[in-house]
């Protein structure tokens, strides 16, 4: 047991989620500081890029008339450009500025749902119409009716700063971030295993070096699926995986592959490398063939 890796764990509430730090191999006090470190750069980006504080910058977006532009962060830019170029690949599939619409099936919860339903077809039409642009650093409102959610992909994002000053600003590589459970950001493994062991459902698991991973599933009552092509939810008869070099391209593969069709999230996914998707029939696309799956077993490391 004395020759087990020791596994520091650390975990913070924020963007309404739980997320998760594991890093190894470090002094405790060290790994300790670290972990604090990462965890208030986190409450920054949680209050720059969510849109559940008022105050905050993404309210500020979608409060702006027409014609009113603000400064747009580095956050904010990084999320955006991040999402304009998904959006371009998955012709609107994917969309950061159909918050109203994802707001929409949220606060319906499951009751029926009506295409004749006055207040769909309202917000449907808005964001339809509706129009932001960046030029720079400047954030404007081309045409209002559009509203910026960036709830898809914002938790891949925050991981990926997090190991960014994990590994630049402290040195440590030996790490495992994850967020919600449902995306997970693996570094270097502990001591000479060849990946960190990631569950896949109740009884499987991949093991992941320097690759992310994301799952996005249905759930009715939240209404957390949407298409902005259609304005509807898609449903799911089980989660969509994706992986990849970043933890916000995960997230983003994963919700494109929630909603396309498999022609359309296969031609997706093989525009990029490094990437690929586990569809609910069980099919393999892209990388995500390469990684092995096996039965989960004991535990090879001390925490």
């Amino acid at each position: 047991m004395d020759d087990l890796p020791v596994i520091h764990n650390f975990s913070h509430e924020a963007f309404g989620s739980r997320f998760w730090v594991r890093i190894a191999a470090e002094d405790a006090i060290y790994a300790r500081n670290a972990a604090e470190a990462l965890f208030q750069h986190l409450d920054d980006l949680d209050f720059q890029t969510d849109l559940r504080h008022d105050s905050g910058p993404v309210a500020s977006i979608n409060q702006m008339p027409e014609g009113a532009l603000v400064a747009a962060s580095e956050h904010i830019q990084a999320l955006w450009n991040f999402s304009r170029d998904v959006r371009v690949d998955t012709a609107q599939a994917f969309d950061v500025t159909a918050g109203a619409l994802f707001r929409y099936w949220r606060e319906r919860g499951d009751m029926p749902f009506n295409p004749d339903d006055a207040s769909w077809q309202q917000v449907t039409e808005a964001h339809r119409g509706g129009e932001f642009k960046l030029e720079g650093c400047e954030f404007s409102c081309v045409k209002f009716g559009a509203s910026v959610d960036f709830g898809a992909i914002v938790r891949g994002y925050a991981l990926d700063r997090m190991a960014d000053m994990l590994e630049s600003s402290w040195g440590i590589h030996r790490a495992l971030l994850m967020a919600s459970g449902s995306v997970t950001l693996a570094l270097d493994p502990p001591g000479d295993s060849t990946g960190w062991r990631i569950g896949v459902g109740p009884q499987s698991e991949i093991k992941l070096c320097r690759f992310a991973m994301a799952s996005k599933s249905f759930e009715a009552a939240r209404g957390n699926l949407v298409d902005p092509r259609t304005g509807q939810t898609a449903a799911l008869a089980g989660p969509v995986r994706a992986i990849a070099t970043s933890a916000i391209e995960a997230e983003g593969l994963a919700m494109a592959g929630a909603v396309l069709n498999v022609a359309e999230v296969e031609e997706f996914v093989n525009r990029g490398c490094s990437r690929g998707l586990w569809l609910p029939d069980g099919t393999k696309l892209g990388s995500m063939t390469y990684f092995e799956v096996t039965d989960r077993s004991a535990p090879d490391a001390t925490t």
